[in-house]
């Protein structure tokens, strides 16, 4: 019988573009990109909600594409840019789809998971314009 011995991986290096800024870290390789984002760069706006992937709290969008940052590693992505709900506003004016929900405390939680997926939809050109 054998003995291994639990080691903690050494830190690696890893280059991010969050919300148009540049970040280079060094980052346990265990480390998903929801607890980068909340506990690091303290960008709490995404939350960790059932921490499984199903209630899309966490939603992030990478390289315009969405993604649950709870089964993220942030290692994964090393090179990408990363929009979370802090970035969706340019210039301190908010997104269009931000401006509805913006006093609704009620649905605070959700709504900022829409507006990412929705936003990353109207990026691809999901969205087709009412006619009439």
């Amino acid at each position: 019988m054998t003995s291994a011995s639990l080691t903690t991986p050494e830190a690696v290096s890893v280059s991010l573009t969050i919300n148009g800024a540049h970040h280079a870290l060094m980052l346990d390789p265990r480390t998903t990109l929801l607890d980068l984002l909340r506990e690091h760069l303290d960008l709490t706006g995404t939350k960790k909600g059932c921490d499984q992937g199903q209630c899309g709290a966490c939603t992030v969008l990478i390289d315009g594409r969405r993604f649950n940052s709870c089964l993220t590693f942030a290692v994964m992505y090393d090179g990408a840019q990363i929009t979370t709900i802090e970035g969706l506003a340019a210039k301190g004016a908010l997104h269009p789809l931000q401006r509805p929900r913006a006093r609704c405390i009620r649905c605070s939680r959700r709504s900022s998971t829409m507006m990412r997926s929705s936003a990353a939809t109207a990026r691809r050109g999901k969205f087709a314009r009412r006619q009439g």
